[in-house]
């Protein structure tokens, strides 16, 4: 049996901006290839979609993906578990968003479908991707299966109210001056994939690492046997880690594995 699985976070925790573009710290690189070398296995656990994951980490650097906050768990190129959102969830979604100002995307693991998006946000956001758009503008209920959404909000007050009416089912994971957040389900997300793929695989929790900074993050580190917060993490989630390690730009998640013994 494998040693210990470790889980990552994608954005400010393996990869963040560099003032020009979105870059993955050398250190980083060698951690996980080290880590995976001596018999272990690494995993993605990102509210990014499985076609930014690939597309950004291509198919050799991780052993598996848990995209979209949980919602679909790939083991190489095998889809070993997938929920989607039900369309009665999806009108009831879009008549708040309609309520609170928001506008919003549904996504499937390889585009997504924008509700009152304005065609700025949508040539941005598509720019991201390779090859044809990521976002659809025009779509027909019937022919969706999106398992995560994004929204976007005009200020932090908007956002605010948006937590506020969904603090029952919802978790809004801010990116900052983006004025945008991806959103998890409160009754599965990262944690219980986590959970899930610990127990398909027979690797016990008590050798679960996670790493992470964000919102979305805080389920999944305090629910690992080890949960690592980035430097860079929010307060939130540096309260329930069971170590900090320094930014994602000095070497954090290298430090952190050499703290532990992983590499």
């Amino acid at each position: 049996m494998r040693k210990n699985i470790a889980f990552f976070d994608i954005d400010g925790t393996l990869i963040g901006f560099n003032g020009t573009s979105l870059v993955m710290p050398e250190s980083t690189k060698r951690a996980i290839k080290e880590f995976r070398e001596r018999g272990n296995l690494a995993f993605i656990c990102s509210g990014r979609q499985i076609r930014f994951i690939l597309e950004m980490f291509g198919t050799d650097m991780f052993d598996g993906y848990i995209s979209a906050n949980g919602t679909q768990i790939m083991l190489g190129d095998k889809v070993v578990f997938e929920r989607t959102l039900s369309k009665d969830r999806i009108e009831y979604l879009k008549n708040a968003f309609d309520e609170l100002g928001i506008s919003c995307i549904f996504n499937d693991a390889f585009h997504g479908y924008s509700y009152d998006m304005d065609e700025s946000r949508i040539k941005r956001y598509n720019s991201q991707f390779k090859g044809n758009d990521y976002i659809l503008k025009r779509w027909n209920m019937d022919n969706i299966k999106a398992s995560s959404l994004d929204i976007f909000y005009k200020d932090e007050d908007a956002l605010e109210k948006c937590r506020e009416y969904f603090k029952e089912s919802l978790i809004f994971n801010p990116h900052g001056p983006n004025m945008s957040a991806d959103v998890s389900l409160k009754e599965w997300g990262k944690a219980d994939a986590i959970e899930y793929i610990s127990e398909y695989l027979k690797i016990p929790m008590d050798n679960t690492y996670a790493f992470g900074d964000g919102h979305n993050d805080i389920e999944m580190i305090k629910r690992v046997n080890t949960g690592i917060a980035m430097g860079n993490a929010v307060e939130e989630l540096k309260e329930v880690a069971d170590y900090i390690t320094s930014d994602i730009f000095e070497d954090g998640i290298e430090r952190a594995m050499k703290t532990y013994k992983l590499i």
